[in-house]
């Protein structure tokens, strides 16, 4: 199945490594690779975590850190929707 990550998940995994940064360059780079190993492995196993609502919006953590990943599944395509703080609002 195809992956694709949207500009707005996309943009706010660079404002997490950009705000991360800002105190520790080292953190903020494993942060941002524990993401995107999460997202492929999001894309390997689409199924992986329940529908969590109406909308089909599927919620995976990045553990050990404090983030999520929003991210839908259709015929054809997995799509990275969204990450975020897991203390923000959701989308």
């Amino acid at each position: 199945m195809r992956g694709r990550v949207t500009v707005a998940a996309f943009r706010e995994l660079a404002e997490i490594q950009d705000y991360i940064a800002k105190d520790d360059e080292v953190a903020a780079q494993l942060v941002r690779a524990r993401a995107e190993e999460v997202i492929e492995r999001i894309f390997e196993f689409p199924l992986i975590a329940p529908a969590s609502n109406d909308a089909g919006i599927r919620v995976f953590p990045v553990r050990p850190f404090p983030y999520i990943i929003f991210y839908t599944v259709g015929k054809r395509e997995v799509i990275i929707r969204n990450v975020r703080h897991a203390g923000r609002m959701r989308p």
